[in-house]
């Protein structure tokens, strides 16, 4: 009896472990299962996040057009009997600018256009900014604000930001723009008149000088402004007049901006390389940085720490792509003579931007 007891006793906790082990199998199973499909789903989103290039906007014979890769047509944008140029696309890629103009006889006030890429909808601006009647480049400075320079002398240049929806005049300066904060509506540049001796070296805010040199040897290079416009940084390097294969000096300069607007205070001057190239911007904590192509500097304390730039490229459309739109440029030009061999720069175009 007492072994009939223990047998049954040995029986049932096997099948206890059966069980278990089986069900150890199944919760092992569905939690595999379960991160197969987080990690597609992942994949998937991946993959979704990566927008395939299907527009090209560009310049070609004084005009500017629109490609659709999805309807395969090319079209002309704005006024046909006018000439157009200084394409640029808003950050946001829904807008394009760029400007009207008369190759027989000057337009004044000169004129330039918003074209809406979703609804097709052109915007007129007329500019009449007596220091920008001769434009020379258009710039976004976000999604709804435009920078347009305009020549005045080959010492100056004319600069004012654009509201696309008021078509009003927010700010401006003259003489070389250095930076824009749109935050706070204020334009960092340098007095540069068309006169000799040139006056030092210098960096205005909104018409209020806050910064001149004491070396009349030295130059600035670039500047930039805060988001929030409490701090300047601008590049400047000093030559050694007395020697004409004398080294050069580079530095990078940071300051605060008083309350007032009007001054400066904190002012640092740090030595770096003649070679360290790139865009001086600050991020949305206010610390500095240069962007370059290869690299990046980033500043800590008093010192650019290099490294690698690992920020993402630009995407490009497709050898496959690019092979479709000149088969559509081949039909809308016809007198170009357009292959899969043709070089675009050989057929006029220009200024080309994808998206």
């Amino acid at each position: 009896m007492i072994t009939h007891q223990k047998i049954t006793k040995t029986i049932f906790k096997l099948l206890i472990m059966a069980i278990c082990l089986s069900l150890s199998v199944f919760i092992l199973m569905a939690c595999s299962n379960k991160t197969e499909k987080n990690n597609k789903n992942k994949t998937q989103n991946k993959t979704v996040a990566i927008t395939k290039l299907t527009k090209i906007a560009f310049e070609k014979d004084n005009n500017v057009y629109l490609y659709d890769e999805i309807n395969k047509q090319i079209k002309s944008l704005g006024d046909s009997s006018k000439s157009k140029d200084l394409l640029e696309l808003s950050e946001d890629k829904t807008k394009l600018v760029f400007r009207n103009f008369n190759q027989e006889k000057e337009i004044y006030p000169p004129h330039i256009n918003v074209y809406d890429v979703k609804t097709g909808e052109l915007t007129d601006i007329v500019i009449n900014d007596k220091s920008l009647q001769q434009i020379i480049d258009l710039k976004w400075i976000d999604d709804e604000n435009i920078l347009i320079t305009g020549h005045i002398n080959p010492s100056a240049s004319g600069y004012a930001i654009y509201n696309i929806k008021s078509k009003a005049e927010l700010i401006s300066c003259v003489g070389t723009i250095r930076a824009v904060t749109m935050d706070e509506k204020k334009i960092l540049y340098s007095d540069t008149p068309h006169t000799f001796p040139q006056p030092k070296a210098n960096l205005y805010i909104n018409g209020n000088k806050i910064y001149e040199t004491t070396d009349v040897n030295e130059e600035i290079y670039d500047g930039a402004i805060s988001k929030d416009g409490k701090m300047i940084a601008f590049r400047s390097w000093i030559e050694d007049a007395k020697n004409i294969n004398g080294k050069t000096s580079a530095y990078l300069n940071t300051a605060k901006v008083n309350s007032d607007g009007k001054s400066i205070s904190d002012l640092k001057k740090i030595v770096i390389d003649t070679d360290t190239t790139g865009d001086l911007k600050f991020n949305e904590k206010n610390n500095i940085s240069i962007v370059g192509e290869e690299f990046t500097y980033k500043l800590q304390s008093s010192k650019l720490i290099k490294a690698k730039n690992t920020l993402p490229k630009e995407t490009e459309i497709s050898a496959e792509q690019l092979k479709k739109f000149k088969q559509i440029l081949a039909k809308q030009f016809p007198n170009d003579s357009i292959t899969d061999e043709t070089l675009l720069e050989d057929i006029d175009i220009y200024n080309m931007v994808q998206f």
